[in-house]
C-alpha cells in the first residue's frame, strides 16, 4: 500500500495505491497553523481504520505549502515509521526540464507532467484547475517545455469580491446563460466563461509557439466543471497528480 498526498493551497488530497489501483480517499482544507503533527496523524489513522485498510509501506508527497509537508513528513513517520519522499526537481521523474529555473517549478506540476507523458501518447497539454490554473507542455520525448499560470475561478471570484465594495461573493457553479439577469448571474457569467475564453486563448498560443499536434489533459478540483464546455480538452484525469506521485515513487525506489 503507498500513501498519495498532494497538499494545494487550498485543498490538501490524500490517496492510497494499491494492486486495484489508485483510491481517491479524502479531500480536507489546506490550513496555516491550525493543525499540528498530532492533529494530521489522527486523520491519517482514521483514514486507515474507516476504510479497513493495511498501513502503507510507503509515502510520496507533492506539496506547493512548505509549512504543512513538514507537518505531514512529521505525521507520517509518527503514524507509520516510515519517511515520506517530498518531490522536486532533483528526485528521478523521466523528465528533462527545459526551463530556466527548475527550481521554481511547482511539485504538483512535476507529478502531472510525470503522469500524463507516462499513461498518454505525444506532446502534451496538461491543464489542472485549481488554485491557480497551470499549464505545462510535455513533449513526446519527455521534455518540460515551460507552460503558464494564471488565477483560478475560485480565485478570481473572491478577488472581484473582495477588491470592490459592493459585489457579493458567489457560489461557483457552471451559468446556464452568458447574459446575466441580476449580478450574481453577471458575476458568474463574466468569471466562468472569461477563465474558459482564457484557457482556450492560451491553450491555441502555445499549440502555435511549439508546433505539430499537442493532446490536451485535464486535471484538477475544478476540472470536472470547467472542462465540459472546453473544446480543446482531450482527455480528463481527475486523479492524474496522484497517478504521477506514484510514477514517481516507483522510479525513486525501483520499482519499475
Amino acid at each position: 500500500m503507498l500513501l498519495l498526498i498532494d497538499i494545494g493551497n487550498t485543498s490538501t488530497t490524500i490517496g492510497f495505491h494499491d494492486e486495484s489501483g489508485i483510491r481517491d480517499i479524502l479531500r480536507l482544507s489546506t490550513v496555516r497553523g491550525k493543525r499540528g503533527v498530532r492533529e494530521y496523524s489522527y486523520i491519517l489513522k482514521g483514514v486507515i481504520q474507516e476504510h479497513d485498510m493495511e498501513a502503507p509501506e510507503g509515502a510520496v508527497i507533492c506539496s506547493v505549502v512548505p509549512e504543512v509537508t513538514a507537518l505531514f513528513t512529521g505525521a507520517i513517520r509518527k503514524t507509520f515509521g516510515i519517511e515520506s519522499l517530498n518531490v522536486d526537481h532533483e528526485i528521478k521523474t523521466g523528465l528533462k526540464f527545459r526551463i530556466k529555473n527548475p527550481g521554481e517549478l511547482g511539485p504538483d506540476r512535476i507529478a502531472n507532467a510525470v503522469a500524463a507523458h507516462r499513461l498518454y501518447e505525444g506532446s502534451l497539454i496538461v491543464v489542472d484547475f485549481g488554485t491557480a490554473t497551470t499549464f505545462c507542455v510535455v513533449t513526446e520525448k519527455g521534455e518540460y517545455k515551460g507552460g503558464a499560470i494564471m488565477p483560478g475561478l475560485v480565485l478570481t471570484a473572491n478577488s472581484l469580491a473582495a477588491a470592490t465594495a459592493k459585489l457579493p461573493r458567489v457560489e461557483l457553479k457552471c451559468p446556464t446563460r452568458v447574459l446575466g439577469r441580476d449580478t450574481n448571474e453577471n458575476i458568474l457569467a463574466g468569471v466562468f466563461y472569461g477563465h474558459v475564453g482564457a484557457v482556450e486563448r492560451i491553450i491555441s498560443g502555445i499549440k502555435k509557439e511549439i508546433g505539430g499536434e499537442l493532446t490536451v489533459v485535464a486535471t484538477g478540483g475544478l476540472s470536472g466543471l470547467v472542462a465540459p464546455h472546453l473544446k480543446v480538452i482531450d482527455h480528463l484525469n481527475p486523479l492524474l497528480t496522484l497517478e504521477g506521485l506514484r510514477f514517481i515513487y516507483e522510479l525513486n525506489t525501483e520499482k519499475v
